[in-house]
């Protein structure tokens, strides 16, 4: 196989809690993942300094969130991004937001805000993305493509998506799609938005790799579907996303997908799955390299 096929393999979540934190050093150390996102909101986002003394190669990326936890801003300042509580809306934010009941000069206020956070820690973000892939609205995502702008941040996660079915050919994502228009629907939408993101001169991986979950053994959580995948990437630059996690109270208390996370990590730290990257032609980057 040729050397041109290269994967980006980020974590989300760092900086959410602190067995996400420990979860994610696991993986970094193992080799796998080579990229972080990272959660400004939230207490543990003070350990990413670690991050760029131990990885200095790994690529860190802001994870843009309106949707849980408390603002990094005044609360008195973003009034409509929060509930009656002063934390963010959760799932009540879509809503608020395709309603018009979020103001977006709010949304660049807390988004710039978050940036900060990260610089603050001397960290000069090489991506962004967001939360629950949210940052994808209307209205969101062009506040979040003007504030990476002017924070300097060149990268961005594609959401130019590649379902993968466990193998090379593309049948069972056709299925997939054929079952799931309104999956379709998004992916398309997201396409063009991409296509803008790209024309505004932000740099991201070729395509998103999506695995089918209904398809077994293309879980995350499932080594199967990492070795497969490393077997049968395309070529160019692909991108995926995983959240190895160690459950705690406070990933209980914000999230839904929890025990799959600690799955994850087993997979992710294990360091003989890098060597079957290695095995297959693959090579595995940050979003330096992009």
């Amino acid at each position: 196989m040729s050397a041109t096929r290269r994967l980006i393999v980020n974590a989300d979540g760092f900086g959410f809690t602190d067995g996400n934190n420990r979860a994610i050093f696991d993986s970094l150390k193992a080799g796998v993942v080579r990229s972080i996102s990272v959660n400004a909101n939230f207490p543990a986002v003070e350990e990413v300094a670690r991050v760029t003394r131990e990885f200095p190669r790994v690529s860190v990326g802001v994870h843009f969130n309106l949707a849980v936890g408390r603002p990094v801003s005044d609360p008195a300042s973003v009034p409509s991004l929060l509930g009656p509580d002063g934390r963010f809306r959760d799932r009540g934010f879509v809503r608020a937001l395709l309603t018009g009941r979020v103001r977006l000069a709010e949304v660049r206020r807390e988004l710039e805000a978050q940036v900060e956070v990260l610089k603050r820690l001397g960290v000069r973000p090489t991506h962004w993305d967001g939360h629950n892939n949210e940052h994808l609205l209307p209205g969101y995502f062009e506040v979040a493509m003007a504030v990476a702008r002017g924070a300097g941040i060149p990268r961005m996660r594609t959401n130019r998506h590649l379902l993968f079915g466990g193998g090379a050919s593309p049948g069972a994502a056709i299925l997939h799609y054929l079952h799931h228009p309104d999956r379709l629907a998004r992916h398309l939408v997201a396409a063009v938005w991409m296509r803008r993101a790209r024309r505004a001169g932000f740099r991201m991986a070729d395509r998103m790799i999506t695995p089918i979950a209904t398809v077994p053994g293309t879980r995350k959580t499932d080594r199967a579907m990492w070795e497969a995948l490393f077997r049968f990437l395309p070529s160019g630059t692909s991108e995926i996303y995983c959240h190895p996690g160690y459950p705690d109270d406070t990933l209980r208390a914000y999230a839904r997908y929890i025990e799959e996370r600690e799955a994850e990590a087993r997979v992710l730290s294990d360091p003989t799955l890098a060597e079957v990257a290695v095995r297959e032609g693959v090579e595995l980057i940050s979003f330096h390299e992009v």
